[in-house]
C-alpha cells in the first residue's frame, strides 16, 4: 500500500510531458536555427530566445536590436551613404541644410584667455567698453565666491555622459534677452536658425546646452563683449 501511495504521488507531481506534433517540433526548430544565425551575422544578441508554453504552443520570437535607436540616429545621419540619397531626394537633416543667422553684435574688446580658461574682464579706466557692454539686451555674469574677491571665471562648462560618448557645453547665468542671445550664439558657432538639436534650453532656463565641445569658442565671443 505504501508503493502504491507513493507512486500515485510522484505521478501526481510530475506527470509526463505532452509530447508535441511534428509540425510543432519542426516550428520550434526553425525558429532556433533562425536565431543562431542572426546572432552569427550580429544583428541579435544571445539574449534572444524564443519562449515555449506547456501547452505546446509557441510565442514569437523578439529580436532586440544590438543598437539603440539613439545609437541608430547617429550612426545613419552621418553615413556618407545616407547623405548622398538624401540630397538627391531632397530630404538632408537641417542641422546640414539650415543657414546660420548673422552676427549683429560685433566684439568691442580684445581678451588675454589664458590656457585655464580664465580671461580679465574690462577695468574701470575702459569707461566706453563698460558702457558698451551695460548697453547690450543680455548679461552673462561671472561666478562668485572666489577667496579674497578675486574675480570668477565665465560660467561657460563643458559636460561628457554616456559613457564619454556625448560631449555637450553648458551656459549658465544668461540674464535678459535670451532670445537675442541665442541668435548671436547660433551666428557665432554657425549653427542653423532651423537646427533645433544643436542648441537647447534646459526646462528651468537657467542653461544653455550646446552639442560638442565649443567652451574655448564660447568662452572667447563673452569675453570678446566684455563679459
Amino acid at each position: 500500500k505504501h508503493n502504491s501511495s507513493s507512486n500515485i504521488t510522484q505521478q501526481s507531481l510530475f506527470p509526463k510531458a505532452t509530447l508535441k506534433s511534428p509540425t510543432q517540433r519542426s516550428s520550434i526548430n526553425d525558429q532556433q536555427s533562425t536565431i543562431k544565425m542572426l546572432s552569427s551575422l550580429r544583428l541579435v544578441t544571445p539574449q534572444s530566445q524564443t519562449s515555449r508554453l506547456v501547452t505546446g504552443t509557441i510565442s514569437t520570437i523578439n529580436i532586440r536590436s544590438k543598437h539603440s535607436n539613439t545609437q541608430i540616429k547617429r550612426i545613419f545621419k552621418q553615413n556618407p551613404a545616407f547623405l548622398r540619397v538624401a540630397s538627391r531626394k531632397n530630404f538632408l537633416p537641417k542641422s546640414l541644410t539650415s543657414q546660420p543667422p548673422p552676427v549683429t553684435i560685433e566684439p568691442f574688446f580684445a581678451p588675454t584667455i589664458l590656457p585655464n580658461g580664465w580671461s580679465a574682464p574690462p577695468d574701470q579706466s575702459q569707461e566706453d567698453i563698460l558702457q558698451q557692454r551695460d548697453e547690450l539686451p543680455f548679461l552673462v555674469r561671472r561666478t562668485g565666491n572666489k577667496p579674497n574677491n578675486a574675480i570668477g571665471f565665465l560660467p561657460v562648462y563643458s559636460s561628457i555622459r554616456l559613457g564619454g560618448t556625448k560631449h555637450t557645453t553648458v551656459i549658465k547665468k544668461v540674464k535678459g534677452d535670451q532670445d537675442l542671445f541665442l541668435t548671436e550664439l547660433r551666428a557665432v558657432l554657425e549653427i542653423g536658425a532651423e537646427d533645433e538639436d544643436s542648441i537647447r534650453v534646459r526646462a528651468s532656463g537657467a542653461s544653455i546646452e550646446v552639442n560638442g565641445n565649443r567652451v574655448r569658442e564660447v568662452k572667447t565671443w563673452l569675453a570678446g563683449l566684455g563679459f
